[in-house]
């Protein structure tokens, strides 16, 4: 079998069996002087991403929680959820260029605000310009590339044969300042920008394979199952 290895931020739920780990990641919230100012001349808010949920709750809690709340998928659907919140509109294709072609029907004569990290995948505010809808936008975290000691890269390097799981351009970023990425990896990416990337940054000699899930957990255990593990329940 081959082991998995899923490059994720720091302090994640390590819930999943045979999953391998690795935490090169870590969410730095960023503090907006202008958040409240927003919030207030907005009537709906758009999430892509469960950490700008939990940044705006660090940043204004209490105050975002009566707004309509738009989001990409499950991960920040179940994000609001743990708030007690039920999204208004949930993405039917959990891709930004595609989640803002859905928006912008759904977002007509509304002022949405964007909460956000600081380097996204889509330009999500021109998607919606070009349907006719201005949003404002407010950063408020961004992903920080953990740099290992030489003996942590030593000890934690995915071992030969192995799966490397990427959910997003910044873990594959992550991976190559720790690690050199070796001929017998297999890299899983989650959407079309995450495995552009990998083709751009990993070479042309890389295995790299589009997972047909789209979320977290579904990804690892189709990697699972690439691995040879036996995942029927």
């Amino acid at each position: 079998m081959k082991k998995v290895y899923y490059i994720t931020k720091k302090n994640s739920n390590k819930a999943m069996r045979d999953i391998q780990y690795l935490e090169l990641l870590e969410i730095c919230f960023i503090q907006d002087d202008c958040l409240l100012e927003k919030i207030k001349k907005s009537d709906c808010l758009i999430f892509t991403s469960k950490n700008a949920i939990f940044a705006l709750e660090h940043f204004a809690p209490q105050i975002w929680k009566k707004l309509p709340c738009c989001v990409i998928g499950n991960g920040s659907k179940k994000a609001l959820e743990s708030f007690g919140i039920k999204a208004e509109f949930v993405a039917k294709n959990p891709y930004g260029v595609s989640f803002g072609e859905e928006l912008g029907e759904f977002l007509a004569n509304k002022k949405p605000l964007f909460i956000r990290g600081q380097k996204v995948a889509s330009n999500l505010l021109e998607i919606l310009r070009n349907k006719g809808v201005f949003a404002t936008e407010s950063i408020l975290y961004q992903n920080k590339i953990l740099k290992l000691s030489q003996k942590q890269r030593g000890i934690l390097k995915p071992k030969k044969d192995s799966i490397v799981f990427f959910s997003a351009p910044s873990s594959i970023k992550a991976f190559l300042k720790n690690f050199s990425w070796e001929d017998d990896y297999i890299a899983l990416c989650i959407g079309k920008t995450t495995k552009n990337e990998a083709k751009k940054l990993l070479g042309e000699n890389a295995e790299i394979l589009l997972s047909p899930k789209v979320e977290i957990e579904s990804s690892l255990e189709f990697a699972k199952e690439i691995g040879g593990y036996n995942v029927k329940n």
